[in-house]
Order: C-alpha cells, then sequence, then structure tokens
C-alpha cells in the first residue's frame, strides 16, 4: 500500500466499526475483533489526513487538533460501544466534531476545497456534537444499546474524506 493510497483505509474503519456498533456488546468477542481492525484502519487514514492537513497549514495547529481528536474519540468511542453506555457517546461525539470541523477549516482557508464545502463541513460537525449532546444527556440511542446518530455522522464524513483525498 502506498501512501497516496492510505486515505482507502477510511472505508475499511468503516466497513468494520459499522458492524461492531450494530453487534454491540452483546456479541463482545466479535465486536472487540471488528473494533481492533476498525482501530487500525482508522488511525492510518488519521495519519493520511493529518500529512495532508499540514501542507495546508503549515503552523500545524488544524492538523494537531484533527490528530488530537481523532485520538480521543477514538478511545471514547471504544469505551462506549464495548460497555452501551452514551456517557462516553456524547465526549466521542464532540471529539469526532473536533476532527470534522479543525480539517474542514484547514482545507477552506487554504482554498483547496469550494467554500460551501467547507461550510458543510463546519455545519456538518456542529451537528455531530449537537447529536451527541442529545444522546448523552437524554440517554438515546439510535438502535440498540450502541448505535448512536454521532458516530453514524462520523462515519459518512469519514468516507466522504477518504473519498476526496484518494481522488487528488
Amino acid at each position: 500500500m502506498t501512501r497516496a493510497s492510505l486515505p482507502a483505509l477510511g472505508y475499511a474503519y468503516v466497513a468494520l466499526a459499522l458492524p461492531a456498533v450494530v453487534l454491540g456488546r452483546d456479541h463482545g468477542r466479535a465486536t472487540t475483533a471488528l473494533l481492533t481492525g476498525a482501530a487500525f484502519a482508522y488511525l492510518w487514514f488519521i495519519a493520511s489526513l493529518r500529512a495532508r492537513l499540514v501542507r495546508f497549514d503549515p503552523d500545524g495547529f488544524f492538523a494537531s487538533v484533527v490528530v488530537l481528536g481523532g485520538a480521543a474519540y477514538l478511545a471514547l468511542e471504544t469505551l462506549a460501544v464495548l460497555a452501551g453506555t452514551t456517557q462516553a457517546a456524547g465526549p466521542a461525539s464532540a471529539c469526532a466534531a473536533t476532527v470534522i470541523i479543525g480539517s474542514s477549516q484547514a482545507a477552506w482557508r487554504a482554498r483547496k476545497i469550494p467554500k460551501w464545502f467547507g461550510q458543510a463541513g463546519v455545519v456538518g460537525g456542529l451537528a455531530v456534537l449537537a447529536v451527541g449532546l442529545v444522546e448523552a444527556a437524554a440517554n438515546w440511542t439510535l438502535a440498540g444499546d450502541a448505535v448512536y446518530a454521532s458516530s453514524l455522522g462520523f462515519m459518512v464524513w469519514v468516507v466522504v474524506t477518504a473519498t476526496y483525498l484518494l481522488r487528488r
């Protein structure tokens, strides 16, 4: 796998994380195995995103925010899925929103994406945050005990971003 094709691991992350989220803690070993593969793919996806953001934003502010938010998201989302608790899903959504907004801002400010697309990224990040707040405050899941709408929103963003990075 070349460095240019690393964003494709965003697809692998979603392909592995989505069934893990749907299975939830009721299928502990299968969920853990899927989350392990998803975490591996996700970390490489975030690394490829960071490499692109450093070129967009040479002082590295947005790249740092994205890596920090991405790492914290992974830990909190894993906890939320394995424990089946919305108490971790809420903070995970804040981390996901940080990744979405930080990367959208970096690309938008560097004029690497159209203005409307950058604005859509910021609005999408705020939506993930708002849904995560509701999930945590109301102890709400979309389905089952581990299917969080904020996580699904983040996965949609990962697929869109991976597609964009691979097209370049």
